[in-house]
């Protein structure tokens, strides 16, 4: 692993410990890498709540700075919704079987089924009201409209 990968993965890591000072009520973090095929069947696909799913690249300029809006949505959310962060280089068969074809793509799935996607860079008030569609009940979402 290069030295800017490790860096970069020790930036968001500490970005992710701020972001998440506590655990869910379940004892699960609300954000959390996928670190394989099972991690994300398991995390994901069998959640209790809805999971956006961050497709990105340690190289993509946009996806560091959709990151930590992202984070701080989800973090807002009350334990409603939860981040999932698949890194595409490493879990490419994860990225294909999701038809994701540029980064960043968010994917929302809710029990198990695609509710919802979005590609590219957005703002955090677009990315709010895009995530209140599937999770109806955000008070950052009731509160700004």
């Amino acid at each position: 692993m290069s030295s800017y990968r490790r860096l970069y993965r020790a930036e968001r890591l500490m970005n992710l410990l701020k972001a998440n000072r506590g655990m869910t009520s379940t004892g699960r973090q609300p954000i959390f890498d996928v670190e394989t095929r099972k991690d994300f069947e398991q995390r994901v696909i069998n959640s209790d709540r809805p999971v956006v799913v961050d497709f990105h690249a340690s190289w993509c300029c946009p996806c560091k700075a959709l990151a930590p809006r992202l984070e701080n949505i989800v973090s807002e959310q009350g334990g409603r919704v939860r981040l999932a962060r698949v890194d595409i280089d490493e879990h490419g068969e994860l990225a294909m079987d999701y038809n994701v074809g540029s980064v960043p793509s968010l994917v929302v799935i809710s029990n198990g089924k695609v509710v919802n996607r979005m590609v590219g860079l957005q703002t955090s008030e677009y990315i709010r009201k895009w995530l209140h569609k599937v999770v109806p009940h955000s008070p950052s979402a009731d509160a700004k409209n």
